[in-house]
């Protein structure tokens, strides 16, 4: 499912960012929605779905950060490249070879 590029933690990274740009916002616009009640704010529907219009943004802004550093992690594992080996150098052919 997960290409080879992304490591177990950036998975999990990703995982918790992505919540936590769905689900913090989410939570402050329904607490500061609680205050803009019929009974205490004249224009409360008005100020409700204001606070609906910026939760929605900081979702989408979060989201956009969060598509950012995974497209950063894939740029990084394909500017490192697969690991290769090259041949020995002649001054070291009587050497014994590494095998890291």
């Amino acid at each position: 499912m997960w290409p080879g590029w992304s490591s177990s933690r950036t998975r999990w990274q990703l995982l918790w960012a992505t919540l936590a740009s769905l689900l913090l916002p989410w939570m402050l616009g329904e607490l500061v929605k609680s205050f803009y009640q019929p009974g205490l704010d004249d224009q409360s529907e008005r100020s409700q779905m204001l606070v609906d219009f910026i939760v929605a943004g900081s979702i989408l802004f979060a989201l956009t950060m969060v598509l950012t550093y995974a497209i950063g992690c894939w740029i990084t594992a394909v500017m490192h490249g697969p690991r290769r080996d090259g041949d020995v150098f002649p001054a070291d052919q009587g050497r014994p070879q590494h095998d890291d």
